[in-house]
């Protein structure tokens, strides 16, 4: 059986996958992707996806999730 990964270390921070759950809202199990940078004292963001979209997540989909969360989380001519 494979063993499912749920929390990866990027460059940029840690992004961590939720165990699947039900809503009322949806026909499917959702996961809940969070990604959480280093330098940001705890702040992130998440988004929810159906389960079966995510259900082969890796390491490249991680630094993917991270790089595209962390362009929206900064704002250009900040300093962090």
């Amino acid at each position: 059986m494979k063993k499912v990964t749920t929390t990866f270390s990027t460059q940029q921070g840690v992004v961590t996958l939720s165990k699947p759950f039900f809503t009322l809202m949806h026909d499917h199990q959702q996961i809940e992707v969070t990604y959480k940078p280093n330098n940001y004292n705890g702040w992130g963001m998440c988004k929810t996806f159906n389960a079966i979209e995510v259900s082969d997540f890796t390491q490249a989909d991680a630094e993917l999730f991270a790089s595209t969360a962390d362009s929206k989380l900064r704002l250009k001519g900040y300093a962090a």
